[in-house]
């Protein structure tokens, strides 16, 4: 019995088009990273898999740049490579018996012999995505939640392709099948019927159709329904996938990293996971707004709560920073924070903080591999590593707000209704936009929330965050106080001098590739209510029920308290 294991994998440029800047920007950031990181794993990928099939007695062949000795010519080439696995697919088959087909980003962890212990007789092997499809009626599902790469969008392809049928949606980075089998599907001899008919259900009149796109698991998933090709759904553990949901430790046979962090499986980098708290003094705190029920501000609620939770909290980042493998730091006033806010006498103490957890990240980048900065703020709820997860080795990975997340437009009703302090997310908003249009740069940027942060060396390098700093706050100042600003008087007024606004204008100019972190790894919780923060109240129980609720649901990870509220998890 032949037996064969190969990988097809070309350097391509993968575009998805009809997107905003802004889309656009988060998919390039994504891509590139990935691609980076599939570069800097490439010769331990491929040896591999070339390892695991020389145990098992099969052939291994890797198909790297080939793609364009063939005649497949789609739109862009990132679908012309997937297409182009199928043709290898039945081209092995007329000279294998069996044919098992591998991603570039799947790894072997097991000495099992994949075809022993498959009945390749019953059919093709491959997994299903079924449970990463987020609805099923179409009607109620809009593009920009779901995606162009998303499992849903795919299963509506397929499903109108079958004439309404419903079906699966198999994920083809993992294949493996007989050659009669193999043969039976005759991709390319129905690919161009497939793409027929999606070329036509692109020009419905509906929102999610001009979106369709001749996918390769669309078709795939239509060819075997269609044609009645066997076929045998793959358990988990012949494909397991990690993705960018929260996850602990390493499991299955062959690993699918679609979320491209290879250091899970062989753990070469060094972690740190830092927190700073300044307890700082009354007199010396800031003003920002306070919530209508409570006499107290912002920065008294901070101050109340972490002196009463700090040492807590501590060992909750100290508890979650062993179990990833990440040295954890918690920073204190000391000499280096004394010398640093000599720096900037005329910035409030919050300012100097804030500037000086950044000041941390970059110095600590240079001597770990990978570094995570949390707020005190932050709890962690479980022990999935986030360092599996994002791509920080080469992209900043914080939360973001986009102007349309928060609703801002530049009208008279807008600026009219606008009253916001220096702490809001809108004000910060307008001030790095004043900042990007004094230099003539593209103004629309995002707002970051630094609570928590995950990056590189090579990342703070390209922010180049601290080179001008003095520079950059003397600008800052003269954009608040320019009586002949373009910007209203109230939105001017509500300029300040944070780390957020400075990140936002450095990642703009220097052009720094940013990550969003989903919600499962930064869940912000707000404050509800005075009444909330006593413990045993019904108000406080209805918010502890509230934030489960919503952390069971999204798989939350990480929290961030805004709120202060900690003895949600604490005093529970």
């Amino acid at each position: 019995m032949k037996q064969i294991i190969f990988t097809v994998y070309d350097d391509i440029k993968k575009e998805i088009a009809g997107l905003t800047r802004m889309e656009s920007d988060v998919v390039f950031n994504m891509d590139k990273a990935n691609t980076l990181l599939v570069a800097e794993y490439f010769d331990r990928l491929v040896e591999n898999k070339k390892e695991y099939a020389e145990k098992i007695g099969a052939d291994f062949k890797f198909f790297h740049n080939t793609m364009e000795t063939s005649e497949l010519k789609n739109e862009n080439d990132f679908t012309n490579v997937n297409l182009y696995k199928h043709y290898l697919f039945a081209q092995l088959a007329e000279e294998y018996d069996e044919v098992m087909y591998v991603d570039m980003d799947v790894v072997f962890n097991t000495d099992i012999n994949v075809f022993e212990e498959h009945d390749l007789s019953k059919g093709i092997h491959v997994k299903d995505q079924d449970n990463e499809i987020i609805w099923k009626n179409k009607d109620e599902i809009a593009l920009v939640r779901i995606g162009k790469r998303s499992p849903t969008l795919k299963y509506f392809i397929t499903k109108e392709l079958l004439d309404g049928k419903d079906n699966h949606v198999m994920n083809t980075g993992i294949m493996l099948g007989r050659s009669e089998h193999i043969l039976q599907i005759n991709y390319l001899e129905r690919l161009k019927e497939a793409n027929d008919i999606i070329d036509e259900l692109k020009d419905l009149p509906e929102l999610l159709n001009p979106h369709y796109y001749p996918n390769n698991e669309s078709i795939f998933s239509y060819i075997l329904e269609k044609f009645n090709i066997p076929y045998v759904l793959l358990e988990e553990k012949w494909h397991k996938i990690y993705s960018d949901k929260p996850e602990e430790g390493l499991t299955g046979n062959c690993i699918h990293f679609i979320n491209k962090q290879f250091g899970r499986y062989f753990k070469q980098k060094t972690k740190c996971i830092y927190s700073l708290h300044i307890d700082i003094p009354e007199e010396l705190l800031d003003n920002p707004k306070s919530f209508k029920d409570n006499p107290l501000t912002k920065s008294e609620m901070a101050k109340i709560g972490f002196n009463k939770y700090k040492d807590q909290l501590i060992d909750n980042h100290t508890s979650y920073a062993e179990a990833v493998g990440a040295q954890y730091i918690h920073f204190q006033y000391d000499k280096d924070y004394e010398e640093f806010r000599k720096r900037f006498t005329n910035l409030s103490e919050y300012d100097i903080v804030n500037l000086y957890k950044i000041w941390l990240l970059d110095k600590l980048t240079r001597e770990y591999d990978l570094v995570m900065y949390v707020d005190l703020d932050v709890y962690f709820r479980d022990k999935a590593s986030i360092f599996d997860t994002v791509p920080a080795d080469h992209s900043i990975c914080c939360l973001y707000d986009t102007s349309e997340d928060l609703s801002i437009t530049a009208t008279n009703t807008y600026f009219n209704k606008f009253k916001k302090d220096f702490r809001n997310p809108e004000a910060k908003y307008w001030n790095a936009h004043a900042m990007l249009v004094e230099e003539d740069l593209e103004p629309d940027n995002y707002v970051f929330n630094t609570g928590i942060i995950i990056t590189s060396k090579k990342c703070m390098e390209q922010l180049d965050y601290f080179s001008d700093i003095d520079e950059v706050l003397e600008n800052m100042k003269e954009l608040k106080e320019d009586e002949f600003s373009m910007y209203p008087e109230k939105v001017r007024g509500s300029f300040g001098y944070d780390n957020e606004t400075i990140m936002s204008y450095k990642v703009n100019k220097n052009k720094v590739a940013v990550t969003q972190l989903p919600v499962w790894w930064h869940w912000r919780h707000y404050y509800k209510s005075k009444e909330a923060m006593i413990t045993g109240t019904f108000q406080f129980n209805d918010d502890l029920y509230r934030l489960n609720t919503k952390c069971n649901e999204w798989d939350v990870s990480i929290i961030h308290f805004i709120s202060k509220n900690f003895g949600l998890v604490f005093d529970a």
